[in-house]
């Protein structure tokens, strides 16, 4: 028995030493198959980058590279560990409509993915909107698209709910329409206020002349007199013209004394209430 037992102890040395190898072989191939897949994909992104074609498809066959040297780096350490990789092909056959439906939304991003890459419905640095997400086009990759905002946060959306849902793209176009509201009192001479404003227009010369800026009466409110302002500039320019023109108009209303109005009740006293009733 004694004898039997050091044999089987030397037999199980051997081989966890031989898997052991085998382990780390294994797990040496998935690493350098990661960094790999780092660099071929860097590399196709600087290929594509100097064929000049568009940096949406640069990030997305970057990834998709990266997935494909990674899919083999994973393949090359399992059949280096001795496992059979027919065997786990037929078994993973055996449980594709499981897997099928796990890998479902997976497939319908990728899809997607392909789907944005050819029909460009936006383009690298676009300024989108996604429901109640707003952001930056930062990459496109195989199942994500990026958003980044204002405050620097990054929005991960789903190819496919970018193919699904309605997108509003605000850079599509060379120049935006900036839409402005104020609301002075009913007390303020309308012809002022608009001369006033119309002189700020004709300051600023981030406003296009064309389309041609409107000042106008937008609205009678319960408080007072909104005027609009329907303004043209450049894209880039947008929130740089909104948050000047905010400030711009504060300080000359102040100047020109245009209060502009607060929310106010007016209460209304019964007089033919019975005044002989004297209070208990």
């Amino acid at each position: 028995m004694q004898v039997s037992w050091e044999k089987i102890m030397e037999s199980f040395g051997k081989w966890a030493a031989g898997f052991g190898l085998d382990l780390l072989a294994a797990a040496a191939i998935f690493v350098g198959g990661w960094y790999c897949s780092r660099l071929c994909a860097k590399l196709t992104r600087k290929a594509l980058q100097r064929a000049k074609t568009d940096p949406l498809v640069q990030s997305f066959l970057g990834s998709t590279v990266r997935a494909v040297v990674l899919l083999v780096a994973l393949i090359s350490a399992v059949a280096r560990m001795g496992i059979n990789i027919t065997s786990l092909v037929a078994a993973l056959g055996a449980a594709g409509l499981t897997a099928s439906f796990a890998l479902q939304g997976s497939l319908s991003n990728l899809v997607s993915g392909m789907q944005i890459i050819f029909t460009k419905p936006f383009k690298m640095g676009d300024y989108l909107a996604l429901q109640e997400y707003e952001g930056t086009v930062k990459r496109i990759e195989i199942l994500y698209t990026t958003l980044a905002t204002f405050d620097n946060k990054e929005i991960i959306v789903p190819n496919s709910k970018v193919t699904s849902d309605v997108v509003v793209n605000f850079t599509s176009g060379k120049t935006r329409r900036l839409d402005l509201r104020y609301t002075v009192s009913y007390r303020a001479e309308l012809q002022k206020v608009k001369s006033v404003l119309e002189g700020l227009v004709r300051e600023e010369p981030r406003i296009l002349d064309a389309p041609q800026p409107v000042v106008a009466v937008g609205e009678l409110g319960e408080s007072g007199v909104t005027i609009v302002l329907k303004l043209w500039c450049e894209g880039e320019q947008y929130w740089s013209l909104y948050h000047d023109m905010q400030e711009r108009v504060k300080l000359t209303f102040d100047r020109e004394n245009i209060a502009f109005p607060f929310p106010q009740l007016d209460v209304h006293l019964d007089q033919t209430a019975d005044k002989s009733v004297e209070p208990g």
